[in-house]
């Protein structure tokens, strides 16, 4: 049965800082990976509190990932390319008049955002969750345990300062339906392969050839298998598609981000480095083989949600590591592929009992 409203009289969870029918932002600029965390933080508010409007400040990159969110009352566009000038975002928000301000992002770019706005209580973690000076943004800094949690579990605990239960949610995506030439014409339980990485994080990647492997290998055992990749990517996966030419090409930049979404949906694994899309499908539940390397997968990884991922990397002894590139990370480059082929198949296994 549904759960009877509230009565006027009745208190609700975090009502001293939020009023009924009051108005949240939730500020997460970027990345992919972090937007799709901060959506945890939309998703629980929204469960707890229905009654609140919702907004959201994203930079203009993942604007596309939010279109049409039914959780979100209004999204906010930082436009990244007008440094030079006060970016049509701050006005924006200076139109607006919040109850609570949320910082997931911890930097000074979106604390300055924070500064903006009008709100009565601006909350955000504090050092060492937040950098760059943001926590001095915020009315209320909030203490991170030690060691620092996953990142989505931030906006959780921003949530039990405000008085409510800071319990974890799965995000929720409006997903677009991928083409019927990518899904039809077989019932055999789909793979995602997507090889890349921004190019900022190439050092991440595990082998193109290694990739090509698998694909052949996994087409072999009578799966289908879909590679996806985004822009300036194509050279990633033609190796795979040669070696596993009944594969299919999902090209992440025509189809957009909900595109890419509904393409990974249709899927029972998806297979990726420590990138965007490996959260993707975690976010639209499939199960995740991440194929991790450098960065602690405690504070990256993909999140669960009732469905358990397998993170694989070669044990070296600099893992985890904070560097921003490396000669020859070999905590990725060192996964063999007859490891990958095996958790995928377990993975399949759970999906398919």
């Amino acid at each position: 049965m549904p759960t009877p409203a509230p009565s006027p009289a009745d208190p609700l969870p975090g009502e001293p800082m939020l009023p009924r029918g009051g108005r949240a932002l939730v500020v997460r600029l970027s990345a992919l990976g972090d937007v799709l965390f901060a959506l945890e933080t939309v998703a629980a508010l929204h469960a707890e509190r229905p009654d609140v409007r919702i907004d959201f400040l994203v930079e203009d990159r993942f604007r596309a990932l939010l279109e049409g969110h039914p959780q979100l009352d209004r999204v906010h566009v930082y436009p990244r390319r007008q440094r030079r000038r006060i970016p049509g975002s701050v006005w924006a928000l200076r139109s607006t008049r919040y109850d609570v301000v949320l910082d997931v992002h911890g930097i000074l770019k979106s604390g300055l955002h924070v500064l903006a706005a009008k709100a009565r209580h601006k909350l955000g973690p504090a050092a060492p969750g937040s950098r760059e000076g943001a926590a001095r943004c915020y009315s209320l800094a909030v203490p991170m345990p030690s060691p620092l949690p996953h990142r989505a579990d931030i906006g959780h605990l921003l949530l039990a300062a405000l008085g409510l239960s800071g319990r974890p949610t799965p995000p929720v995506l409006a997903t677009k339906p991928p083409p019927a030439e990518l899904i039809h014409g077989t019932r055999a339980p789909r793979v995602f392969l997507h090889p890349g990485t921004s190019a900022f994080a190439a050092f991440k990647r595990w082998p193109s050839a290694h990739f090509a492997e698998l694909a052949r290998r996994l087409c072999a055992r009578g799966l289908s298998v879909m590679v996806g990749f985004g822009p300036g990517e194509r050279e990633l996966v033609e190796p795979m598609l040669a070696a596993a030419p009944t594969a299919r090409a999902v090209d992440g930049g025509a189809l957009g981000l909900l595109g890419l979404a509904g393409a990974m949906q249709q899927c029972a694994v998806v297979v990726a480095a420590d990138t965007g899309p490996l959260h993707l499908g975690a976010a639209v539940g499939a199960r995740c083989v991440a194929l991790f390397g450098p960065k602690d997968h405690l504070r990256y990884g993909p999140r669960a949600h009732g469905k358990p991922h397998e993170v694989l990397f070669h044990p070296v002894p600099c893992r985890p590591c904070k560097r921003r590139n490396c000669v020859t990370p070999q905590c990725v480059l060192g996964i063999p592929v007859d490891t990958v082929e095996a958790a995928v198949l377990r993975q399949v296994a759970a999906a398919n009992p």
